[in-house]
């Protein structure tokens, strides 16, 4: 589970480095960007079949990062876009597993 929650948070964190408005970053970070989210987003499904809300979230996520054919939409709408997926990610990354939560009854 460790390693699940590092993936999550590294997501996090490179999304909330695209917002950032006075870094210039290079064209090549943001198609890096589209890639490293759509593939976390793929692996974050597969781990989380049992809630319907959240494949049906993350297949948005795949749809909206995805790198073969870019979504093209004004630069303030990423930020927010990409605030948003972060904050996703963390809260998906320090949800209890269902082994923790069977443990607790």
């Amino acid at each position: 589970m460790k390693i699940y929650r590092a993936i999550l948070l590294t997501t996090a964190v490179l999304l909330f480095l695209a917002t950032l408005a006075a870094l210039s970053l290079p064209n090549g970070f943001f198609t890096f960007l589209r890639i490293f989210v759509c593939g976390v987003a793929i692996y974050v499904a597969l781990q989380e079949r049992d809630s319907i809300v959240a494949l049906i979230g993350l297949l948005m996520l795949v749809i909206l990062f995805n790198p073969l054919e870019p979504i093209q939409l004004p630069q303030p709408t990423w930020r927010i876009i990409d605030l948003a997926t972060a904050a996703a990610f963390i809260r998906l990354a320090f949800k209890p597993s269902r082994t923790q939560n069977q443990q607790q009854f």
